[in-house]
């Protein structure tokens, strides 16, 4: 077991360190094999470009590319050798220099033109012959172009393997693999060329991928490269051309077509040119390659079809079906919204259809209950009063003055009280008038809203098979970024709430220290994040990842400046579990708190429903991201459609940003919020009526900005005294508002009770809500030496 659980063990760090395994090996092979490929039988200046792609972009594989390709330049000779080291020294040098900022390209071209002057000059004593400078000048322009195709398939680290094989990328790695087949030209295993093995099934793999023009061109670009390295055997560019034309015209008919297609060509060569040299190695090797191209992997096949023919239709299916499940998710939220739209008004609105009948006995007025005719007038089956009293409404509900005028005549003769009679009925009938209007207009209110929501319910059924295209954010600030100059490879936003957003970055590693990349988050990401959002970020997290490749992963969040410590007192007048007053102190995300505080009317349990539905209610709006006017104003209308009851609250609703330290205050009825800043007092009013209350009802929002050590104070009137001057109280209450400054944050309501109403009974219930504003600081952000003699020690060392 213990065996099984170490090779385990070990597979699973190979398995981890696999692209780093894989690039070691890569720069290893091809570096030396690049080192000892010869062109025109005389140059060989392909070591120094895959040394200077490995030292600027991937300087931890430089080890690897030094080694294989030294090995490979000692099987050339010591002086080959020794003219690749100066090669690379010199190049290093110019890399230190002001010529840095160059294309690496000419810096590669002009170091190896540099090193063969100076080292043929001294080698044929100044006087060296002009094939020899003619050859140096290959080798120059030769190293240039290679270092180029190098650049195309070494792309930066972070892009290597995300980067789509593009036409030119795949062309330059045909340039790169042709050389590097003709340095293993002489590697022959038994009667198997290796070289020949790799070029027919790249033809064959080429033909299968992309048909007759990706062959042809792949077998015209590599038998080009590989005939340039023996020119006498410059014919062998025909060979390849026809096989890759045979094979890729057979492409539409099967593996074994192709490979029979591959074969046929070499046999037709065979018979027309004898010169040629396909001999019994050059037939074995085709044919070994064909055994491979039989079991090529069908997935390998695939993903290069994919990455130089994308399927443009599927990728367009995959966007509609992900644009399609994300549409259906927001429709989703929007008809919860609905429901909750329909099912405020509906409880509100309970049973105003029905109908209320007209005829109903009406009871006496407040004037008659003092009148000591009381129960002549009232008591008495037989008495005419209440007759009186309805036919004298319904006559002024119908404007018959004349009915009226007799009917006052008669109240006068019967009522001994009939002046204040007579006002308190006209009183009650323009009650009554004023009431219908506005009972009218609630209803029609309330009826507009629940046709909305079921318009806009059939709207969003109609709209949910339906394709909506925008922008994605993730694409936005990846623009943003590039057009800034900051290299990156991945955005991924995994919360976008305003205030509560939280977004990873991965930038490329740097040959800088990590104080670089840091300044860089903090100095280019930061702005171009709080431009985007329009809110300030902060750098949660940095780290350095090692899988699949090193990179710098940074986690940006929503940046929160201030923190809030709050306390809360609550008690009712009879010291019952039942309580007027409500509160709820909630955050709506991290940056975002809502505080609120309500007061119904009374102090029963009837009260205490009312206050606590109105919070409830309000927080449902919030929920809904419904904005703080419009959830007050729709509260408003939906409380007061009540027919049978007068009931009503205050609200008092504040927003507090830990963002930017601002503080928005919604009241409805409440009693003033009081800020506290030093010396300073800001008081903000209430200027409209409770909600449900009167007809006409308007609130607006008071904002002011916040700072750090301010002390907000909201509570109800049950605090102050009915008999004392409110000044007075006013006063004394700012004045112990002010003394709480090193007051803790749990003791601070206690203290205002304690200090404010000493041992009084309240007279109402009574709720306080204090909230004191700090700075957020980071648990690190502070320290203190051990010692303060050994700081001073290190100090004057």
């Amino acid at each position: 077991m213990a065996q099984n659980q170490a090779i385990k063990n070990t597979w699973a760090s190979v398995a981890k360190r696999k692209y780093r395994i894989w690039l070691s090996v890569l720069f290893l092979f091809c570096s030396f094999y690049l080192s000892q490929a010869v062109l025109f039988e005389a140059t060989v200046p392909f070591f120094l470009p895959i040394a200077a792609i490995a030292f600027t972009r991937y300087p931890r594989w430089m080890s690897w590319t030094l080694v294989g390709g030294l090995c490979g330049s000692l099987t050339l000779g010591f002086g080959q050798t020794t003219i690749h080291i100066l090669e690379l020294l010199f190049l290093l040098l110019l890399l230190k220099t002001p010529f840095k900022r160059l294309p690496l390209p000419v810096i590669v071209g002009f170091s190896i033109l540099t090193v063969q002057i100076v080292w043929q000059y001294i080698s044929y004593s100044g006087h060296p012959p002009i094939l020899v400078w003619l050859y140096v000048g290959y080798e120059g322009a030769l190293a240039i172009f290679m270092t180029l195709f190098l650049g195309l398939i070494f792309l930066p680290m972070h892009q290597l393997m995300t980067a789509k094989w593009s036409f030119e990328r795949l062309g330059a790695a045909l340039i790169v693999g042709a050389v590097v087949l003709t340095a293993m030209d002489g590697v022959v295993l038994s009667f198997l060329s290796v070289s020949r093995i790799a070029m027919h099934l790249l033809i064959l793999v080429s033909a299968l991928v992309g048909g007759v023009t990706l062959a042809t061109a792949v077998a015209v670009l590599t038998g080009m490269i590989l005939s340039l390295s023996q020119l006498s055997f410059s014919g062998m560019m025909a060979v390849y051309a026809v096989t890759g034309l045979f094979a890729g015209v057979c492409k539409n008919v099967g593996r074994f077509w192709i490979a029979t297609g591959g074969i046929m060509a070499s046999v037709f060569f065979a018979l027309y040119d004898a010169t040629l040299p396909l001999d019994y190695t050059f037939f074995m090797s085709i044919a070994f390659a064909t055994l491979l191209f039989f079991i090529f992997p069908q997935k390998w096949v695939l993903y290069w079809q994919n990455q130089l023919y994308p399927n443009r239709d599927e990728v367009l299916l995959e966007r509609q079906k992900w644009l399609t499940e994300r549409l259906n998710t927001k429709l989703e939220d929007f008809h919860h919204f609905v429901d909750f739209m329909k099912e405020l008004v509906h409880d509100r609105f309970g049973n105003v259809n029905k109908h209320v009948a007209e005829e109903r006995q009406e009871q006496p007025l407040a004037v008659c209950q003092s009148c000591f005719k009381y129960d002549k007038c009232w008591s008495n089956s037989k008495s005419e009063m209440p007759d009186l009293t309805q036919r004298w409404l319904d006559a002024s509900a119908t404007a018959n003055a004349a009915t009226r005028l007799q009917l006052d005549e008669k109240i006068r003769y019967k009522c001994v009280k009939s002046a204040p009679f007579l006002s308190a009925l006209e009183e009650k009938v323009s009650k009554k008038q004023l009431s219908g209007q506005f009972y009218h207009g609630r209803k029609m209110i309330a009826l507009q809203l629940r046709d909305m929501c079921q318009h806009i319910d059939m709207v969003m059924n109609d709209m949910t098979g339906e394709a909506v295209s925008f922008q994605h954010k993730e694409d936005e600030l990846s623009e943003e970024l590039k057009l800034a100059g900051i290299e990156h490879f991945q955005v991924d936003i995994l919360s976008n709430e305003a205030g509560n957003r939280k977004i990873v970055c991965c930038l490329p590693e740097k040959k800088a220290m990590w104080e670089t990349d840091q300044t860089l988050a903090e100095r280019l990401v930061l702005p171009i994040l709080q431009s985007v959002f329009n809110e300030p970020f902060e750098i949660a997290r940095t780290a350095m990842k090692d899988s699949p490749y090193p990179h710098l992963q940074m986690t940006f969040q929503s940046s929160v400046r201030f923190h809030m410590s709050y306390d809360v007192y609550t008690s009712s007048k009879q010291n019952t579990i039942y309580s007027g007053d409500s509160h709820a102190v909630f955050p709506l995300h991290q940056g975002l708190t809502a505080v609120m505080l309500s007061d119904g009317m009374g102090h029963s349990k009837k009260a205490h429903q009312e206050s606590r539905r109105l919070i409830r209610l309000m927080r449902e709006c919030m929920h809904h991201q419904m904005a703080p006017e419009t959830a007050m104003h729709t509260l408003h209308y939906v409380m007061s459609l009540k027919n049978d009851s007068d009931m009503y609250a205050t609200m008092d609703f504040a927003l507090v940003d830990l963002q930017v330290g601002t503080l928005w205050s919604w009241k409805a009825g409440s009693m003033a919020t009081y800020l506290v800043r030093g010396e300073k007092c800001i008081r903000l009013e209430s200027k409209s009526e409770p909600v449900g209350f009167l007809t006409s009802f308007s609130v607006e929002a008071d904002q002011v900005s916040l700072k750090a050590g301010d002390i907000i104070f909201m509570c109800t009137d049950g605090l102050f005294f009915e008999n004392k001057p409110w000044e007075e109280q006013e006063s004394k209450l700012i004045r112990h508002l002010r003394e709480l400054e090193n007051c803790p944050a749990e003791e601070m309501c206690a203290s205002i009770v304690r200090a404010f109403r000493g041992p009084d009974v309240p007279n109402d219930d009574c709720t306080l809500v204090a909230i004191r504003i700090e700075h957020k600081i980071s648990n690190w952000s502070l320290f203190k030496p051990s010692s303060a003699a050994i700081s001073e020690q290190r100090m004057v060392r």
